[in-house]
């Protein structure tokens, strides 16, 4: 009998689908069917194990949708040839012994990590923080208060961005911050103006969906440069920043906002949940599980140099 097959398509943005893989390949290793994609970012990147394959035309004829995946889902997908995944969240005792081990399948086209080398390679006496900056379609729904409850994917508000890194700067006066934006960078002018901050000298060839999953950089090579870095200023509910401290490379901690704040009393936290799914990132940026509260510059980790001898 031919293998199943499980297709997780185009249906989300990019670091969604990576978190995909990992209920991917856990039904792969339980049932046998093979991983298939075919994604168009797949030119800069290879998923070890998976065959480059989309639906077609009739691919969906017979097909079984996964939109929500608990323990009995999961013990009905036997009997599926063909299952079409639209969600990264599964059951937890599967999912997480395969997060890392994933994670590790995915390998960056060999010049965009040299790319990588060589520019943490210009600053590698000196410690690195990550920052990541989510636009796009997470939305500001007030200038002075963020809220993750008022709005689905509630952007960080970039006050928060230059109140964290201001603290990290003076009590690390030699930092460099990595600045990675899903959106366009040039927005970001005060924390450029104010901080020793350098990007990635690339440009994103992708433009398929539209304003909301814009990037001026080139997104992958964003996402393995800011796993690089062990101290990430993240977006909160970003798989992007999740992915990058908690499945690529080292292990990582996130310094995020609480998930209520005002701009008159800015504050921040810390979590390391390396190993984690997004379901336990969500629960921390959304509820504040895990989430150690930086009440003081002696609670702030200490950045490092970046690691880039994974890649």
């Amino acid at each position: 009998m031919r293998a199943g097959k499980v297709f997780i398509t185009d249906y989300v943005g990019l670091s969604t689908r990576l978190e995909t893989l990992a209920l991917g390949f856990v039904i792969s290793e339980h049932y046998g069917h093979e991983v298939c994609l075919d994604w168009p970012e797949l030119d800069s990147f290879e998923v070890v194990g998976v065959r480059r394959e989309g639906l077609g035309l009739t691919g969906r004829l017979g097909a079984v949708r996964i939109y929500e995946c608990d323990d009995d889902q999961f013990a009905k997908l036997k009997d599926y040839r063909r299952i079409i995944l639209r969600t990264h969240h599964g059951p937890a005792h599967l999912l997480e012994p395969a997060y890392v081990r994933t994670a590790q399948r995915v390998r960056l086209r060999v010049d965009l990590a040299q790319m990588i080398r060589d520019v943490f390679g210009r600053y590698a006496a000196r410690p690195v923080v990550g920052v990541h900056v989510r636009r796009g379609d997470f939305a500001l729904a007030d200038e002075d208060v963020f809220d993750v409850k008022r709005a689905e994917w509630p952007a960080t508000p970039t006050w928060w961005y230059e109140f964290v890194l201001g603290k990290i700067a003076a009590a690390h006066q030699d930092v460099a911050f990595f600045l990675s934006c899903t959106g366009n960078s040039d927005a970001l002018a005060v924390l450029k103006k104010n901080f020793d901050i350098f990007e990635l000298p690339t440009s994103s060839p992708y433009n398929y969906k539209g304003d909301g999953h814009y990037s001026k950089r080139h997104p992958m090579a964003d996402l393995f440069a800011l796993g690089c870095c062990r101290l990430i200023v993240a977006s909160s509910c970003s798989t992007f920043s999740h992915y990058a401290a908690h499945a690529l490379g080292r292990p990582s901690t996130c310094l995020i906002p609480p998930p209520q704040m005002v701009r008159a009393n800015p504050q921040c936290g810390k979590v390391s949940l390396y190993g984690k799914g997004a379901a336990a990132w969500y629960r921390c940026c959304r509820e504040g599980a895990s989430l150690v509260m930086v009440n003081s510059t002696a609670d702030l980790p200490e950045p490092v140099s970046a690691a880039v001898d994974w890649l």
